[in-house]
């Protein structure tokens, strides 16, 4: 059964990293941009990785705050439509991780961020328009990053059923939570018909094996 899960989720980031839909993942206009934490954790399969016993799923992290224990996901989400999520690092993220990932914002955005400071660069460098939201007190019917807070909880209301997933594969997990939220209030059939949209007259080819090889989260736990 986690085999066809993560088989699944492997198409599915297979997709979007070779942008074979029929326009580029990108985001752009108005974007919501913040970062959500999920818990570090392998899957030891009987295997003793040195420095980090095992542990079951969904244990929660020893250390409080942000540490080495918490995963990273930054998010993007344009209003009225695509989403982006993906993990460059582990605890606060590093500007040049957010150089990294602001390259799926699209230029001449208005981009409302929380209060990390690593937005600024890349987005000035990109024409961007940044609207800083330190707390809750400075949300009105414009300025506010609630899109964004709902994906976020969509993640974790997610992230808690699968009881955590294995680190190295997060990235994977993400493109699933970005379709998710595209696609959320089709019915089956709708969803299907504009899978079968995107993917017409287009072909990936990729082995079996590369679901355990490529594509991995860099700082996971070997």
């Amino acid at each position: 059964m986690f085999m066809n899960q993560l088989f699944f989720v492997c198409v599915i980031n297979t997709f979007i990293l070779s942008k074979i839909w029929s326009l580029p993942y990108m985001v752009g206009h108005e974007v919501e941009m913040d970062e959500t934490y999920v818990t570090h954790t392998h899957c030891r399969k009987g295997r003793v990785v040195e420095g980090h016993p095992g542990k079951k799923r969904g244990t929660p992290a020893t250390k409080r705050g942000l540490s080495d224990e918490k995963i990273c996901i930054l998010t993007a989400v344009q209003r009225l439509g695509k989403c982006i999520a993906r993990s460059l690092n582990v605890a606060k993220p590093s500007s040049m991780d957010a150089e990294t990932f602001c390259e799926c914002i699209t230029d001449e955005s208005y981009v409302w961020t929380d209060g990390l400071t690593s937005y600024v660069k890349p987005l000035k460098e990109k024409n961007c328009s940044n609207k800083v939201l330190e707390s809750y007190q400075e949300y009105d019917a414009v300025n506010h990053l609630n899109n964004v807070n709902s994906f976020h909880s969509q993640i974790q209301e997610q992230y808690r059923a699968y009881r955590g997933v294995s680190s190295k594969y997060i990235n994977r997990y993400n493109a699933l939570f970005m379709l998710q939220r595209e696609y959320m209030g089709m019915d089956s059939q709708e969803i299907l018909l504009l899978i079968i949209k995107r993917l017409r007259k287009r072909v990936c080819y990729f082995f079996i094996r590369q679901i355990r090889k490529e594509d991995l989260f860099k700082l996971a736990i070997a």
